[in-house]
C-alpha cells in the first residue's frame, strides 16, 4: 500500500504522468463528455471522417486549469468533422471556451459552424474570466492542420470590453490551417498577448479584419506587447461585410517585433483601408514587411516600417471563387520567397515540376541566407537552416534578449550550399532568443521562441 501511494504521489508530482490518450467514439455529446472527463495532459483522439456533434449545450466545453489535445487519429489528411447542432437561435454558440491556466491544442480536424447552409456558430474560441471576473492567463492555443468554416463572427475572439483588464493569452499558434467564411482570424482587441504566430495558412472570404491585435492601450495590461509572426499566408476576399485592414496592430506602443513575410493579399473589399497597418512601434524597424504580393487591394501605407521585395501583380490563382488558390506553372511567385521558394500558403505551390526545380537550382548560385527556424515556437528542439555562398569559417550563435551568448551550435569551416542543424534548447529557460549567423564578415539573425 505504501509503495502504491508513493507511486501515485510521484505521478502527481510529475504532472503529466497520469495523462492518457483516449479514443472518443463519434456521435452526439461524446466529445463534450470526453472534454469534461479529461485530466490534465490527456489527448482525445477522434476517428477520421466521423461526425462529432453537440446539440444540448452552447459549446463543446469550458477548459479550466488543464492542458487538452484533441486530434485526428492518423496524419490528419482525413479529418473528423465537429459540428454544433444546438438550436440556431442561441446567439452564444461557440466551439470552445477557455479559462485560466488552460492550454488547448487542436490538430487534424474540421470545424463546421453551419447548420444546413447557414452559419450559426458565433465564435470558434472565446474566453471567460469566471462568474466574478478575475485575471485569466491562457497558456497556449495551438490550431494545426485544421479547417474552420462558416462562423457568424470571429475565430479566436477577445473583442469584449470586459476582457481588457483580465485576459492574457501567452502563445497563439496557427499553422497549416484553412479558414473560410468566418470573421477575423485572431481578434485580440482587448486581450493581451505575448506571442502570435500565423503560418502556412489560407484565409478565404473573411467578413472583417484579417487579424486585429491590440497593444497595451486596449488590453490595459501595460507590459503586454506581443511578438507577431505572419509568414507564408494567402489572403483572399477580405472585409466582405465590414471593410477593414487585413493586418491591424493598434493602441499602445509595440515594443517587440512584427514580421509579415512571404504572403499574398488579394481582393480587399474596401479599397480605402490600408492592407497592413501597424500603428505605433517603438522604432520603425520593429515591424518588417518583406516578400509579399498585393493585388486588388486598398491603400498601401506602411508608415515608416522597412518594406522590401513587394510585387503588385495578379497571382493568377486557378479558381479563387471556388477556393482553389493554386499558383500557375511558371509564376514568378513560385520563386519570390525569402528562401527562393514560393510565397503564400505552401499548399498552393503545386505547379513546380522536378525539371523546373532542377533548372532553378542549377541557374541560381547559392546565396548567403538564414531561414526562420522550424518549428517555431519549439520544445525542446528546432531545425535551423542556412545557405553559404562559398566555403569558409562559419559561426552560429544563440543569444538571449539581453545579449548574453547562451549557445554556439556551429563553429567550424563549412562548404558552400545549404546546411541544416538541429538546436536543442532543453537546458535553457522558456523565452525568446536570437540566433545569429556569422560568415565572411557578414551576419544575419532571426528570433525564435522556446516554450517548455
Amino acid at each position: 500500500m505504501k509503495k502504491s501511494l508513493l507511486l501515485l504521489a510521484l505521478a502527481i508530482f510529475c504532472g503529466s504522468a497520469l495523462s492518457a490518450t483516449i479514443d472518443v467514439p463519434p456521435g452526439d455529446g461524446t466529445l463534450s463528455q470526453a472534454i469534461t472527463d479529461a485530466q490534465n495532459g490527456d489527448v482525445l483522439r477522434l476517428i477520421p471522417e466521423a461526425l462529432y456533434t453537440e446539440s444540448a449545450n452552447s459549446n463543446f466545453g469550458t477548459i479550466t486549469g488543464k492542458t487538452i489535445t484533441i486530434e485526428a487519429d492518423g496524419d490528419g489528411s482525413t479529418k473528423p468533422v465537429i459540428q454544433l447542432l444546438t438550436p440556431a437561435d442561441d446567439n452564444t454558440l461557440m466551439f470552445f471556451q477557455l479559462a485560466d491556466q488552460s492550454t488547448l491544442t487542436l490538430r487534424g480536424l474540421e470545424f463546421n459552424g453551419a447548420q444546413g447552409d447557414i452559419a450559426t456558430v458565433v465564435n470558434f474560441i472565446n474566453f471567460t474570466m469566471g462568474d466574478f471576473p478575475s485575471p485569466a492567463t491562457i497558456k497556449k492555443i495551438v490550431v494545426d492542420n485544421c479547417i474552420i468554416h462558416d462562423l457568424k463572427e470571429h475565430v479566436i475572439h477577445a473583442g469584449n470590453t470586459e476582457m481588457a483588464s483580465y485576459v492574457l493569452v501567452d502563445s497563439t499558434i496557427v499553422n497549416n490551417v484553412i479558414m473560410k467564411n468566418t470573421g477575423t482570424a485572431v481578434y485580440y482587441k482587448y486581450a493581451g498577448a505575448n506571442y502570435i504566430s500565423v503560418t502556412n495558412s489560407t484565409f478565404d472570404t473573411i467578413n472583417s479584419y484579417g487579424m486585429r491585435i491590440a497593444g497595451p492601450g486596449y488590453s490595459n495590461l501595460p507590459d503586454n506587447t506581443p511578438v507577431v509572426i505572419i509568414d507564408h499566408t494567402t489572403w483572399y476576399n477580405i472585409g466582405t461585410t465590414d471593410g477593414r485592414e487585413i493586418i491591424l496592430g493598434e493602441k499602445g506602443t509595440f515594443l517587440n517585433n512584427w514580421t509579415v513575410s512571404n504572403s499574398i493579399f488579394v481582393k480587399q473589399v474596401l479599397k480605402s483601408k490600408t492592407v497592413i497597418n501597424i500603428k505605433e512601434t517603438v522604432s520603425p524597424e520593429i515591424a518588417v514587411i518583406n516578400n509579399i504580393c498585393l493585388w486588388d487591394v486598398g491603400a498601401r501605407v506602411w508608415r515608416d516600417h522597412p518594406v522590401s521585395d513587394t510585387l503588385n501583380v495578379d497571382p493568377g490563382f486557378l479558381d479563387p471563387d471556388n477556393s482553389d488558390f493554386t499558383l500557375p506553372a511558371g509564376s514568378q511567385l513560385l520563386t519570390f520567397g525569402s528562401n527562393g521558394k514560393a510565397i503564400g500558403d505552401p499548399r498552393w505551390a503545386t505547379n513546380v515540376s522536378a525539371v523546373e526545380n532542377n533548372a532553378r537550382n542549377q541557374a541560381a548560385p547559392a546565396q548567403f541566407s538564414l531561414a526562420q527556424n522550424y518549428p517555431n515556437p519549439f520544445n525542446p528542439a528546432t531545425k535551423i537552416s542556412f545557405t553559404l555562398d562559398k566555403a569558409g569559417m562559419t559561426e552560429l550563435v544563440v543569444y538571449d534578449l539581453l545579449g548574453h551568448k547562451v549557445a554556439v551550435p556551429v563553429q567550424q569551416v563549412m562548404s558552400a550550399g545549404e546546411h541544416h542543424i538541429v538546436f536543442d534548447a532543453q537546458n535553457l529557460s522558456s523565452g525568446v532568443y536570437v540566433y545569429r549567423l556569422y560568415f565572411a564578415g557578414r551576419s544575419l539573425s532571426n528570433k525564435m521562441m522556446f516554450i517548455k
